[in-house]
């Protein structure tokens, strides 16, 4: 039965807990659920072992792990190039950047012409990442982009030629995903039914611009005692972020809980969800929001727009402009009917544009296409 099945090699950085592995543990997922029968993943791992090894693994995937000796170990190219030949290979699928340049002249060795770059990232490379991530593309088939935005930035700046650049937005599990309050987890939290939640899920880095939002919330507490601000995640500025709010004085509107497996229900705790990032390639914690039927106010960077309509399913605002982001809470703050309404344009928008089965299909289409 499972004989003629197009074998894909998926080359990821490693196995820790970051968007971009996240994304392929889906898509991987997704063609065991829908497409076992034409399809077999195989997934290699270029950097790491981490918690996310055994998700692969309970999928009912070969997994291989090769450790990295330093920040770019070519020796690693000779191991890839060997996999490839030896589990023949149709297509190589790669993320990230160092996934990206190892798999791709890996592939080119071991004779598969079929590669499949999947971009997300929107930082600015490096001179020497910039000219490696070049040489690379020229052996790409598709750089396959996760916005619009990104997929200009890899043409533009990448200079990978239109004619091998395509989009395919992410997509999230709309099952997990439902408009519905939790009032119990809510209470549970310590929140009265007339507080406003404000939610946003991200780690703590520059990148996700909490500083913003925190200076915003000063602001708004100002003019509305039951705002609260619930912050789930970590990362290196948790102590940071911490003191500044203990600095300004609003403790008791802040609530940070930590990295949490939950987010699905945390979500239903919320009333309005907010994303202050500088940069985005497409906020997959954006998209989960709107499909938990939540309005949306985030800043108008990279693909962010993409998913959240300006006065229809959110509010986007400018980056690194406290000012201008507490109006925006603070316009929701004064307006239920118009969340109700953000939210619920939010999920039909998710449902329409953004499923994970529409994501999954999409590379399906995009796998045959290009064999």
């Amino acid at each position: 039965m499972f004989l003629d099945r197009i074998k894909i090699l998926f080359i990821v950085n490693g196995f820790a807990i970051g968007g971009g592995e996240l994304k392929v543990l889906d898509l991987v997922k997704g063609l065991n659920l829908w497409h076992k029968d034409e399809f077999e993943p195989v997934v290699c791992s270029v950097g790491q072992s981490g918690p996310l090894y055994e998700k692969f693994s309970n999928l009912g995937v070969k997994i291989v792990v090769f450790n990295k000796k330093r920040s770019f170990d070519f020796s690693l190219i000779k191991k890839v190039a060997q996999l490839i030949h030896e589990e023949k290979a149709d297509i190589v699928h790669t993320t990230l950047f160092y996934a990206d340049v190892i798999g791709a002249v890996a592939a080119r060795i071991a004779g598969v012409k079929k590669i499949i770059s999947w971009e997300a990232v929107t930082e600015h490379y490096e001179l020497r990442h910039l000219i490696a991530y070049r040489i690379a593309s020229i052996l790409y088939t598709k750089s396959v982009a996760v916005s619009k935005a990104i997929e200009k930035k890899v043409q533009n700046e990448y200079k990978v030629p239109k004619r091998k650049t395509m989009t395919i937005h992410y997509g999230v599990d709309l099952s997990r995903f439902y408009p519905c309050a939790d009032f119990e987890l809510r209470k549970s939290l310590g929140f009265r039914r007339e507080d406003i939640v404000f939610g946003t899920v991200a780690r703590f880095t520059k990148q996700k611009g909490h500083r913003y939002l925190i200076k915003a919330a000063h602001s708004v507490i100002k003019r509305n005692k039951s705002a609260h601000f619930v912050l789930v995640g970590d990362g290196p500025l948790r102590e940071e972020i911490e003191i500044m709010i203990k600095d300004l004085g609003i403790e008791k509107h802040f609530h940070l809980l930590g990295f949490r497996t939950d987010v699905d229900r945390l979500l239903n705790s919320f009333d309005v969800f907010v994303l202050p990032s500088l940069y985005e390639g497409l906020p997959n914690a954006v998209l989960e929001a709107m499909a938990a039927g939540l309005p949306v106010i985030a800043t108008a960077v990279d693909g962010t727009p993409e998913a959240v309509l300006q006065n229809e399913t959110g509010l986007l605002v400018c980056p690194e402009n406290s000012d201008v982001l507490a109006e925006a809470i603070l316009k929701l703050c004064n307006n239920k009917k118009m969340m109700k309404k953000y939210g619920e344009s939010g999920r039909i928008r998710a449902e329409e544009y953004f499923s994970w089965q529409r994501e999954v299909g999409q590379f399906v289409s995009l796998y045959k296409n290009i064999l």
